[in-house]
């Protein structure tokens, strides 16, 4: 079958434009923080408002979770994480948080290597969320 040049130029433009389309799409949800990995406060916020089976995870030491935690959330500190996985379930959503986002970065880092996929990280911390005035219980 042989096809003409403007029938191939026609083709091409379809098929690229399709490409550009399909780029701005997966553009647009990774700026949404619709899919697991790292989310903004307000992501965060609206997470765990419309997922109450979500497990929130606050990986900061007990005496700092103990002076302000997100409601509901479980504390596993991170440096006692790799001992205490049995706590968590595989097939659970989990948020992940700390302070600032460097030590969840570690707690996400060590459920990814075992086996967790379903991982949502608060990368800007509990800082942040109060800063935004967003509550936290004692």
């Amino acid at each position: 079958m042989k096809v003409s040049g403007r029938a191939a130029i026609i083709v091409i433009t379809a098929v690229a434009a399709l490409a550009v389309a399909a780029g701005f799409y997966t553009a647009e949800l990774w700026r949404n923080d619709v899919d697991y990995g790292n989310v903004s406060i307000d992501t965060a916020s609206g997470l765990i408002e419309d997922n109450p089976d979500m497990v929130l995870l606050d990986v900061r030491t007990t005496t700092e979770y103990s002076e302000g935690h997100i409601k509901d959330a479980v504390n596993i500190p991170v440096d006692t994480l790799e001992t205490r996985l049995d706590e968590l379930s595989q097939d659970d959503e989990i948020l992940v948080y700390c302070r600032t986002g460097n030590r969840s970065s570690t707690a996400v880092n060590i459920l990814e290597e075992n086996g967790f996929t379903k991982l949502y990280h608060m990368h800007e911390g509990i800082s942040v969320w109060i800063e935004q005035g967003y509550p936290v219980i004692q």
